[in-house]
């Protein structure tokens, strides 16, 4: 796989990992990276949206306002998880 990417990159390349191509693959190769098992993803979108209220203000400014904040941060809960964050998390945001 190392081979797909530009010669001049390949030498910052540490390791590669084939992950399942299912939309998730950004979180897969957190997890794969980090140690931890396959099911942790929905571990760093909990670290995601932890970080973006931690510094909402900021990320609003960088969005441009609320609403591709708020669209991002929604897309970030996990189903199963997202009626324990939603309430939770929207009081340390706003």
């Amino acid at each position: 796989m190392l081979d797909q990417f530009a010669p001049f990159m390949q030498g910052f390349i540490h390791n590669v990992m084939d992950v399942k191509a299912d939309g998730n693959c950004g979180y897969w190769s957190i997890v794969a990276l980090s140690g931890m098992g396959e099911d942790s993803w929905p571990l760093v979108h909990n670290e995601l949206i932890k970080e973006l209220c931690r510094w909402s203000h900021d990320y609003m400014n960088l969005f441009g306002g609320t609403e591709r904040f708020e669209r991002l941060r929604l897309s970030l809960l996990v189903d199963g998880f997202s009626s324990l964050l939603v309430d939770g998390f929207s009081k340390v945001c706003f």
